[in-house]
């Protein structure tokens, strides 16, 4: 086998739609992560996440499940500070588990 030279992102990214949509999407939601992560108790910050939007639910990952029963009881404030923030509709948030997450 030959090694190949590995290539810039930006090189990669022009030929995909595809990625393009990908990377522009974690974007946003790591801009939408970083304005709520002050939101979360101190000992919480970097342990509970933004995963992503699905239609209108904010979801947000937990290192475990004992970081997500905290993010479940802090879930209305997050959300109330998300629909802030987020062009879409909100309605709900569901927390997943992401062990490795921190």
């Amino acid at each position: 086998m030959e090694d190949r030279a590995e290539k810039p992102l930006a090189d990669t990214l022009k030929g995909s739609t595809v990625l393009q949509r990908l990377v522009r999407s974690r974007r946003i939601f790591d801009a939408l992560d970083r304005e709520l992560q002050p939101r979360l108790p101190p000992a919480a910050r970097g342990h509970v996440r933004v995963a992503c939007v699905q239609q209108d639910t904010l979801v947000l990952a937990a290192a475990s499940s004992a970081w997500a029963s905290r993010a479940r009881l802090e879930s209305s404030s997050l959300l109330e500070a998300a629909r802030a923030l987020w062009p879409g509709r909100l309605e709900r948030v569901q927390i997943i588990v992401s062990p490795g997450l921190d």
